[in-house]
């Protein structure tokens, strides 16, 4: 039975009301039906909401008044008190209770339970991040409220966090109520939109608008919903709203075409899964988001099932703050017989498939940011993130303990110099020393080069391909030199070093290593595009470098690796490292080995600084070289320059952080793509 009106629509007998509330007029001492108005709780651009307390009962509520200036527009009241009483129909236990509403000397109210405890604005006012399992554990009774209210008709169209409310209720702390459902619905004149929901053609409060809320579209669904709750999410996870801008066009501008950068790049504590479920939530087109509420919160109670996803060998994942990183699908890809053209760095445990088998995905969900759905195939743009089931991990298996091993044996030698890396010529040195101080004459040059057959030769074979392009032929090493340039002799002298110790020495490595020549290059050159387009303040030359030279701990960890396994073996009768083993260590200790060798080569720090960083967003300094060659090498794998059996899913996934956290728009894309692979397989042959 409803409960009986408190504060009773006007009669026959009360047609000239008093006066109404005056603009900025509080209600504080006054009566309102049967409650005394004891104090303000706060105010909005719809109204004020005060604490009452019943005159008979002492009961307490909270009494939403609206403002005069909304309060004079009828049709605007009718529809308030409309979905006073839908909202109260619903009667799900994590929505404030409606008990009345009404008129009352000309004031038009809602009486509400009232509820102690903190809005969600307010924690995160104090707290900044909130843990994982705590966000799922509020935000599960929030969908839960948010789909009975979308099965009932309505949506809210005003999520945001002044909007949830965490109860301090004794035996369920931080229960969950949400506020203010059908405010957000009343709107539609022109005024302009501030902090506060207020009436406009825009609807709802911009930093949490869905894109289809930033165009002014009418028809608004469910899914608008859905959008504004994972920006709410994304905040909570990360401390930061996804995008921020000094205009209300340039929000709207970032909601409407602009990716978020992921929260697990962000906070390296957001495991992959639930990263994914957040981001599938914040895509632009309705259609690619969850479908329903429950949806939503299905897939945010499978992604916290999985609590062992940092313990996966790193791919094109995210760093943990103990060194790890986290991977869709568990293990990193296992390439066929090649090493994976992975940027991590690990430290943990390494999981690695049976020889010839692709591991399966173990702890976290199959998400592809190709897809806006679980299972789809991939349209053309690869920004959207979709997520599926979660099969159970695996238990670590013998070879997984072996690759552990093997990666602390290879850090304890890294870290205390006991490796060999590679070495420069002689001849090499000395002209790189030389041109460091500008003092590397074309002659000069020439004289130190003669003396080494081996690199004079390429020298000239370099200078007189396609390359450098010229009517007439380099016929001389000085003539050679001068046609490349002192930076393009430092380059290449560089390449050919690089170019060998890539290959590897030993016939096993060189066959794992086949194709990375290719990719080294590739992403060179695309490190030195990116860079100039964003204006980068490091040399484009250190770019380049630093791109080509960012697989170069690969080899060198796998030499190591057979020869400790070489020693492990002749200590004990056991068969040899697979590749799967091998692979695992090379893709979580080489960038390492790599800045090893780039300080041993005396080359500028920031390209040590990169490759040494390479195995984890940098989400403090989203142009740092690190982030570039990051997203080059992920970029170039996409565009097909790979070595080994490329796992698609994880390169989609990276590209999409990548390109997200750098901000680069599609035409930076388009134009930098068009005949890559061709172009640097060119470059390859005539550079190798």
């Amino acid at each position: 039975m409803p409960t009986e009106p408190l504060v009773r629509p006007p009669t026959a007998e009360h047609t000239t009301p008093t006066a109404p509330l005056a603009a900025g007029r509080r209600l504080e001492g006054r009566t309102i039906g049967s409650y005394r108005v004891i104090s303000l709780l706060g105010q909005g651009g719809m109204g004020s909401v005060y604490l009452a307390e019943h005159a008979l009962i002492g009961r307490k509520a909270a009494i939403k008044v609206l403002n005069p200036e909304i309060a004079s527009d009828q049709e605007v009241v009718s529809r308030f008190f409309t979905e006073a009483r839908a909202v109260n129909d619903i009667r799900h236990p994590n929505i404030v209770e409606v008990t009345d509403f009404g008129q009352f000397d000309g004031l038009y109210c809602i009486v509400m339970e009232y509820l102690e405890g903190e809005t969600l604005a307010a924690r995160l006012s104090h707290v900044h991040k909130i843990p994982e399992a705590a966000v799922v554990a509020i935000m599960r009774p929030c969908l839960s409220a948010l789909g009975a209210a979308h099965d009932s008709g309505l949506v809210h169209r005003d999520i945001k966090p002044e909007n949830i409310f965490l109860r301090a209720h004794p035996d369920y702390p931080d229960f969950v109520k949400l506020l203010d459902f059908g405010i957000a619905k009343l709107l539609g004149n022109d005024s302009p939109v501030g902090h506060h929901t207020k009436t406009g053609a825009v609807m709802g409060t911009p930093a949490y608008m869905s894109p289809e809320q930033c165009l002014g579209e009418a028809a608004l669904d469910i899914r608008s919903d859905i959008y504004s709750l994972g920006v709410v999410i994304y905040q909570m996870l990360t401390g930061r709203q996804p995008f921020s801008g000094d205009t209300l066009g340039r929000l709207i501008v970032c909601h409407v075409s602009e990716t978020p950068i992921p929260p697990c790049v962000l906070n390296p504590e957001v495991s992959r899964g639930i990263s994914d479920v957040v981001m599938r939530s914040l895509q632009k087109k309705p259609k690619e988001r969850f479908q329903t509420a429950r949806e939503f919160r299905e897939a945010l109670e499978r992604a916290t099932n999985f609590r062992d996803d940092r313990k996966a060998t790193p791919a094109f994942g995210i760093r943990t703050p103990g060194g790890g990183a986290i991977v869709p699908g568990g293990a990193s890809p296992q390439f066929g017989g090649g090493i994976a053209p992975a940027l991590p760095g690990h430290s943990g445990r390494l999981p690695v498939a049976a020889p010839g088998l692709r591991p399966a995905p173990n702890d976290a969900p199959t998400a592809d940011f190709r897809a806006g759905r679980a299972n789809a195939a991939p349209p053309a743009k690869p920004s959207n993130v979709a997520v599926a089931p979660f099969p159970t991990p695996p238990e670590s298996t013998p070879a997984d303990e072996l690759a552990e091993r093997l990666g602390r044996i290879v850090r304890d030698h890294i870290s205390s110099k006991h490796i060999e890396l590679p070495a420069l010529s002689e001849p090499t040195e000395r002209c790189m020393e030389l041109a460091r101080q500008g003092r590397l004459s074309f002659s000069e040059a020439a004289g130190i080069l003669n003396g080494a057959p081996p690199l004079r030769s390429r020298i000239m074979r370099l200078a007189n391909s396609a390359a450098f392009p010229s009517l007439m032929p380099a016929t001389t090493l000085e003539l050679a030199i001068a046609r490349l340039g002192t930076q393009g002799l430092y380059n290449a002298l560089l390449e050919f070093a690089g170019h060998e110790a890539l290959d590897g020495q030993q016939p096993r490595i060189r066959d794992l290593m086949r194709r990375i020549w290719p990719h080294a290059l590739g992403t060179a050159v695309m490190s030195t595009d990116v860079c100039q387009t964003l204006g980068h303040p490091s040399e484009p030359a250190d770019a380049y470098l630093a791109g080509l030279l960012a697989m170069l701990g690969k080899p060198i960890v796998g030499h190591l690796v057979l020869d400790i396994d070489s020693q492990m073996r002749r200590a004990g009768n056991r068969r040899p490292v697979a590749d799967t083993v091998l692979q695992s260590v090379a893709d979580a200790c080489h960038p390492e080995a790599g800045a090893a060798t780039c300080r041993k080569w005396n080359l500028n720090a920031p390209i040590a600084t990169a490759i040494a960083k390479q195995g984890a967003w940098n989400p403090d300094d989203p142009h740092a070289l690190s982030n570039i060659i990051r997203f080059s090498s992920v970029y170039v794998c996409r565009l097909g320059l790979t070595f080994g059996d490329c796992n698609g899913l994880e390169v989609d996934r990276a590209f999409g952080e990548g390109r997200a956290l750098l901000r680069l728009d599609d035409s930076f894309l388009k134009r930098v793509s068009h005949g890559f692979k061709e172009r640097v397989n060119v470059l390859a042959q005539i550079r190798g």
